[in-house]
């Protein structure tokens, strides 16, 4: 099969995202168009091919009917390698999804493009970099070791522990923020939600170890951003992050999924901290036409 950029296009969302679903690959990669036959037709040809290949469960993930999720393979990676003249892409990961696992990979998935396209719509703001909890350290050799975002600080009989879902970095003019993702589903209690979370985030914060995901962080905090299923529970989680006043609730947000588009992301009034007050996770640059600055306010 010989591939076309619209192959490759798939390819690389799926080395992006790692797992995406069939409408989530046509909104990424086929936004302008609106019959999705095509695209199914395509993932087809790269499953047969052996470029992709797809879960033995089908999920019901945002919008269109039921369907497997997509994921790339070995040769998948080694297409991209060989397209871009690049190895790297050969430290993609490949490995298949866990099934219990889907429905929260794809969220992240989902958060992702959210955020990096209202990144592409906001003048003087660009996205530094995206880690995924998936995403390995290896050693000399190659082989993988741990996973860059989680940071075990503490073994039994009390272990403590921070296992981001995700993490980014904004960046405007010289300023550059650090932001964690936690994707809530509603599986866990919202006290349990907090307590768990939390310890682990105000020990990152105390030890400034978002330095050593993002090196070139200009700030000495960060910003916990969860996003849950609507604004009850939401509301909620936020009372109980604030009862935990020795634990840095302030370094958190709380938004509902419904609210958090690419129209918002960045500069809507979506996130709620601690105390209820609804903000943004920016204020929009203020660009100085004669000398191409930008500032950038964090959201406190």
């Amino acid at each position: 099969m010989k591939l076309t950029e619209h192959d490759i296009a798939v390819l690389r969302a799926l080395a992006d995202y790692y797992v995406l679903s069939a409408s989530l690959l046509h909104r990424m990669v086929f936004p302008q168009r609106k019959d999705r036959r095509n695209t199914r037709r395509r993932l087809q040809r790269l499953v047969t091919a052996r470029y992709i290949a797809r879960s033995t469960v089908e999920v019901a993930f945002s919008t269109g009917n039921a369907g497997p999720a997509y994921y790339l393979t070995a040769k998948g990676a080694d297409a991209l390698a060989v397209f871009y003249g690049d190895e790297a892409w050969l430290k993609t990961n490949v490995r298949p999804p866990r099934i219990d696992r889907l429905y929260h990979w794809l969220d992240i998935a989902e958060c992702h493009w959210i955020i990096s396209q209202a990144v592409a719509r906001a003048a003087g703001v660009e996205l530094v970099g995206w880690v995924n909890e998936w995403q390995t350290m290896s050693d000399v050799d190659g082989n993988p070791t741990d996973y860059v975002l989680h940071t075990q600080f503490r073994e039994g009989p009390k272990p403590l522990s921070c296992s981001p879902d995700a993490a980014f970095c904004l960046k405007v003019a010289e300023h550059q923020r650090v932001h964690y993702v936690e994707i809530d589903r509603g599986t866990t209690g919202c006290k349990r939600v907090a307590a768990s979370k939390m310890p682990g985030y105000a020990e990152l914060l105390s030890t400034h170890g978002h330095h050593g995901h993002f090196p070139t962080t200009t700030f000495e905090d960060f910003a916990v951003v969860l996003i849950t299923t609507g604004a009850n529970r939401r509301d909620i989680l936020k009372s109980c992050v604030s009862s935990h006043a020795d634990l840095h609730p302030e370094i958190w947000l709380l938004a509902s999924n419904e609210d958090v588009t690419p129209e918002t992301a960045l500069f809507g009034q979506v996130f709620h901290d601690h105390q209820g007050n609804a903000g943004a996770l920016l204020q929009k640059p203020v660009v100085d036409s004669s000398s191409n600055n930008s500032d950038l306010v964090a959201a406190e």
